[in-house]
């Protein structure tokens, strides 16, 4: 469990088995301060997609989020986009493609079959019986440490980079948008989503080295595009931006201008709700609509929304 300290914002991680009770005073560490915490409720047990509910007239998009930078709002951007799509009403796909499975454990399955298990067991006839319910319109396939596996096992084979493409083609009907989170790395995982998608979303703060992991993911499509023909689009998505910062004004103009149609209208600003979100296993359109992240990241999927019209 994680608390967060009222006064000085200050996380703290704590056994969930130290605590008792859903509701207890707790002492900062860092200001000394006394605040109150609520125990989040337990997750919902994750119900199994129901093979009878298939979009008859699927217009999804799969979508990669990527970038070769960590902290950047990559795992962030798939939840928040994720559950601003599926607010409007469209059914939606989360892929946990990392071996570090932040996004299995933020939406409450970490430890849940991988897809390197589904693969190694049964083959992409049993992939949809390893995706879970998250949420009202929402779906994830979860990630775990065997996914280091998936690499091992099959980096040197004919066509590895197709993989997840071949086993995806079962299941994407069920969903109107299929979106991808991947590890901060351009390998194996990051390869296998991009040649998954028609679309990459490359998240960035508007800092110096950030910028820098944009143009390493520029360059990979570039290469896949020439050597696979494989048609994908992208567009970069400003995270975390603080309107305050001059250096961050000064960054974001020139990615604007650089970028031209490559980037989103909307930027998404650093908003502490999101974290409080997290803690919560929520997507901050649920637990926060009204916040400023919610409509930036409603923004973002009306965008999205709008490219598969």
């Amino acid at each position: 469990m994680i608390i967060v300290c009222d006064h000085c914002k200050t996380r703290f991680r704590l056994a969930d088995e130290a605590v008792n009770r859903d509701v207890f005073k707790a002492k900062c560490a860092k200001c000394d301060q006394i605040f109150t915490v609520t125990r989040a409720p337990p997750p919902e047990e994750p119900l199994r997609l129901d093979p009878s509910h298939i979009v008859e007239d699927p217009r999804y998009k799969v979508i990669t989020i990527c970038n070769q930078k960590g902290g950047v709002a990559k795992t962030s951007t798939c939840i928040n986009l994720g559950g601003a799509l599926a607010a409007m009403g469209r059914k939606v796909l989360l892929i946990d493609f990392d071996v570090q499975a932040n996004l299995s454990e933020l939406l409450g399955v970490p430890g849940e079959r991988c897809f390197f298990d589904v693969i190694e067991q049964g083959g992409d006839r049993e992939l949809s019986k390893a995706v879970l319910k998250v949420g009202n319109n929402l779906w994830c396939l979860p990630s775990n440490s065997r996914m280091a596996l998936l690499s091992k096992r099959y980096l040197h084979t004919r066509g590895f980079e197709k993989i997840l493409a071949d086993h995806l083609k079962r299941i994407t009907s069920f969903f109107d948008f299929v979106l991808i989170d991947t590890p901060p790395s351009l390998d194996f995982f990051t390869i296998n989503a991009l040649m998954a998608s028609d679309f990459a979303i490359i998240p960035t703060q508007a800092e110096y080295l950030a910028v820098k992991g944009v143009k390493h993911v520029e360059n990979i499509i570039d290469v896949l595009r020439r050597k696979t023909r494989h048609s994908l689009e992208y567009k970069v998505l400003i995270t975390m931006y603080d309107e305050r910062n001059t250096a961050a004004r000064a960054v974001r103009a020139n990615l604007r201008q650089a970028m031209g149609h490559h980037i989103f209208r909307t930027d998404v600003v650093h908003d502490p709700l999101v974290q409080e979100s997290q803690i919560v296993r929520k997507a901050i359109a649920e637990y926060a609509s009204g916040s400023e992240a919610a409509r930036q990241y409603a923004a973002v999927a009306r965008e999205i929304v709008g490219q598969t019209a």
